[in-house]
């Protein structure tokens, strides 16, 4: 049997998506964005966020991603965590625990910032202070153990926060009926701070410049004998070539399964990065819509799922 690929690119563009939604979601729930740093080693990256909230001073996230919900486990949405690291060091759960905040601390992060993403946005945002994660750990240990000693995990004995020999967080476990106090433990915690339970701000429906692949005429608005002036436009950069090719797989027709609308002139499918352009802008994550299918891609209720189905097709041409 063929050994599991454990980094995909799908995994991989799933993750860059999550990573680039942290700071706007932050910046909704009140947090004034200073800097969001990643540092990339092979397939790992690494983010810290420094940001303030009010009149606050600045502090820094170590942001840690959740198990990802992919549709792999059917269960996936009934429970949350995250490992602190992979492996004991020198088969110490204490020493382990200490590290993981010495590190912290070391490197100026204040808080651990555990995310949760799901195909339809982010589920939990928990903001945790670094120095108080063995405590935290701890006590979700000491809480698995007795729920397991009563048998309220049926025939699962595994301890959550032990996950073998990966010491892990957890944000939910509604799997049986009392596995919920594991999570309680951390958010009932004193400073954790539930981001997604702040006020939020009015989202904005702005134009965002992966939205720009859309063509707009505006020859019915605006103002006659305007005088010329110099616009400076911040975007990302797009291939021409890609546009190209993908327009030209299409043939006029709407790449999207259910639609396959058609037209013989130049200029009526539009070309959707389905990742936003600042992730990727590659023929296999980008696809030809009619115009009504790239608003839908953008702006429906269900656009996650729509995008979903459109990075499955568009991986095909990824060869």
């Amino acid at each position: 049997m063929a050994k599991r690929q454990f980094r995909t690119d799908g995994s991989l563009a799933s993750e860059a998506r999550t990573r680039n939604a942290i700071a706007p979601l932050l910046n909704r729930h009140g947090f004034d964005i200073i800097a969001d740093d990643r540092t990339v080693r092979g397939t790992a990256t690494t983010q810290v966020i420094t940001a303030k909230r009010g009149d606050s001073e600045p502090v820094k996230m170590h942001v840690r991603l959740c198990w990802r919900r992919d549709g792999r486990n059917a269960r996936e949405k009934s429970y949350s965590a995250a490992q602190l690291r992979a492996s004991l060091i020198e088969d110490s759960w204490e020493r382990t625990l200490a590290f993981v905040a010495d590190r912290a601390q070391a490197a100026g992060n204040d808080f651990i910032l555990f995310i949760q993403d799901a195909a339809d946005g982010v589920v939990f945002a928990a903001l945790v202070p670094s120095d108080q994660i063995p405590a935290i750990w701890q006590r979700q240990r000491d809480v698995s153990a007795s729920l397991i000693e009563r048998g309220d995990t049926g025939r699962w004995r595994k301890n959550h926060a032990e996950n073998g020999s990966s010491p892990t967080i957890w944000l939910q476990d509604d799997r049986w009926p009392t596995t919920h106090a594991v999570a309680d433990a951390l958010w009932h915690w004193p400073g954790v701070i539930n981001v997604l339970a702040l006020p939020s701000a009015p989202h904005d429906t702005g134009m965002l410049d992966s939205v720009d692949d859309l063509h707009t005429d505006c020859a019915l608005i605006g103002r006659d004998d305007s005088e010329r002036r110099l616009s400076i436009k911040s975007g990302y950069p797009r291939d021409p070539k890609v546009r190209a090719a993908v327009l030209v797989r299409a043939e006029g027709r709407c790449e999207r399964g259910e639609c396959g609308e058609h037209r013989a002139y130049p200029g009526f499918l539009d070309v959707h990065h389905i990742l936003g352009v600042g992730v990727s802008d590659r023929a296999w994550t980008c696809v030809a819509l009619c115009p009504n299918c790239h608003r839908e891609a953008h702006y429906a209720p269900n656009r996650d799922a729509i995008n979903a189905d459109l990075r499955e097709y568009a991986l095909r041409f990824a060869d």
